[in-house]
């Protein structure tokens, strides 16, 4: 009579076994699916980041190169482009307008296009560092060259002012035309030494300048020649 319930305890404990065993079998499996699933969103984030990577190692390399547009569409040509490659993506936009600028001459251009590096890239900085001096020795240059023009232009105006000056001097001199008699001489053209004057002649009131004649004067000879 003993025999039945020690056979319904060995058959209740077996049941038991087999469903804790049937559980475990159950988390063991449910814990590889979500180990499995968060290694394939590593690995993907790994092959994208290795990607991206590999879009600004090269992109650098052909900045070193000095091939900025093969840079910039390398980078764009990248999916999914991190923030680092989007910075050098910018800079070298912003690089390559202030070169054309400055190939164009338009200094002042290329050098408010030149903008704060955004980037990390070592080789885009020596770059931007390269260009910021081009420009600043050539407007250094333009503004010398402007200077010393201007300088020269007004020296040489000077120069030919005070020529013609003497030569008017020189010329009433010789003729007695003196300003304190009323005399009047206005140049009218000049060819090599040769000068053409105008000589007109005041009354006593200064209300009339008559006109005395017309003289062709050599300022080299002193040869004068009265034309009318």
């Amino acid at each position: 009579m003993q025999t039945k319930p020690l056979f319904n305890k060995v058959l209740t404990g077996s049941a038991a076994l087999a469903i804790a065993l049937t559980l475990a079998g159950c988390g063991h499996h449910d814990t590889t699916t979500t180990e499995s699933s968060s290694s394939s969103v590593r690995s993907a984030k790994t092959a994208s980041t290795s990607k991206q990577s590999s879009a600004y190692r090269s992109a650098n390399k052909l900045i070193q190169n000095e091939d900025y547009q093969g840079a910039y569409d390398r980078l764009n040509s990248a999916n999914n482009r991190s923030t680092q490659e989007d910075n050098l993506a910018t800079d070298l936009q912003n690089y390559m307008s202030a070169r054309n600028a400055y190939r164009s001459g338009n200094y002042t251009t290329a050098a408010a296009t030149l903008k704060e590096q955004k980037s990390a890239s070592p080789e885009m900085r020596k770059a931007n560092k390269k260009l910021q001096k081009q420009i600043a020795k050539a407007q250094d240059s333009s503004s010398s060259s402007s200077v010393a023009g201007n300088k020269t232009s007004s020296t040489s105006q000077s120069s030919t002012d005070q020529t013609n000056d003497d030569v008017v001097v020189a010329f009433a001199n010789k003729m007695g035309f003196s300003g304190d008699k009323g005399y009047q001489i206005v140049q009218t053209d000049k060819s090599g030494n040769t000068y053409k004057f105008e000589v007109r002649r005041s009354n006593s009131d200064n209300t009339v300048a008559n006109l005395v004649g017309i003289y062709q004067y050599n300022n080299q000879t002193g040869a004068v020649t009265k034309l009318s």
